[in-house]
């Protein structure tokens, strides 16, 4: 299927692990322009020599602090510089500190909200004008399996992950007649550095083997084992694609078939 991506310019946030390094790399394999940033340039290294490899278009990178306002304006203004504008926005952060909500200190209410939500309105302020005027733009917002049913012990990503959801709601219908989707990915159990710390804490909490605690942990997942970075990328790609160009407001679980609910 021809996604409609060559030649697209696109700007993957924290993209030098995980979620965000596969996503760019599968959208570089479509034949896009593209950005990346981390909260270090090299950290990104990896990232922009594959993507080179899988695009024949330009490969741009800046480091960027996304929690900070002064450093998201200054990717703003790199990436306008470099690229003009950008067809295709991927919003991607580190998640916060696991705690429960008693435990959660004003400060880092603060600052869960800096980085969950402001990164993302901020970022949608600044490029969504030209995606206007183009008559066509892509916003998708990594998320969390966590929108649906809240995960305990993540009180801050339960919080503000919702609140952007709400926020992409809105959006969605405020700019779809121009042309522009606004969708969440929704990522369940996927298998990065970021869930093995998450496990090997847990182990630590609870005692146990590895061995024991990832067979009760996949036993909740109806596909039996955890997702990958790329089937995670797979579907962000596609969202952001040509083809689902009448796919808006909505909210894309990837998760194996874990979540329980039906809305």
């Amino acid at each position: 299927m021809d996604l409609g991506l060559a030649g697209k310019k696109v700007l993957v946030c924290a993209a030098s692990k995980g979620l965000g390094k596969a996503s760019a790399l599968a959208l570089a394999k479509e034949g896009v322009e593209l950005f990346v940033c981390s909260r270090s340039l090299e950290s990104l290294d990896e990232v922009i020599q594959n993507a080179k490899a899988l695009t024949s278009y330009p490969v741009h990178a800046a480091a960027c602090d996304l929690t900070c306002s002064d450093s998201r304006q200054s990717l703003i203004e790199t990436v306008q510089k470099e690229m003009g504008s950008v067809d295709v926005l991927v919003h991607n952060v580190g998640g916060p500190p696991p705690t429960t909500t008693e435990e959660t200190s004003l400060e880092q209410w603060e600052s869960g909200f800096y980085r969950l939500f402001m990164s993302v309105a901020h970022l949608n302020q600044a490029f969504l004008p030209q995606m206007k005027a183009n008559q066509w733009g892509r916003i998708a917002i990594v998320t969390s399996s966590s929108v649906y049913e809240p995960v305990p012990g993540l009180a801050i990503s339960n919080a503000f992950r919702a609140a952007t959801t709400n926020m992409a709601k809105t959006l969605a219908s405020e700019v779809a007649a121009h042309g522009v989707t606004v969708n969440c990915v929704a990522p369940g159990v996927i298998y990065t550095a970021r869930t093995e710390d998450r496990i090997k804490a847990a182990i630590e909490k609870s005692g146990g083997s590895h061995e024991a605690y990832m067979k009760k942990y996949t036993a909740e997942i109806p596909m039996g084992r955890l997702g990958t970075p790329e089937e995670y990328a797979a579907a962000l790609t596609f969202i952001c694609s040509e083809p689902a160009s009448y796919i808006t407001g909505h909210t894309l679980c990837v998760d194996g078939g874990k979540r329980k609910s039906t809305v």
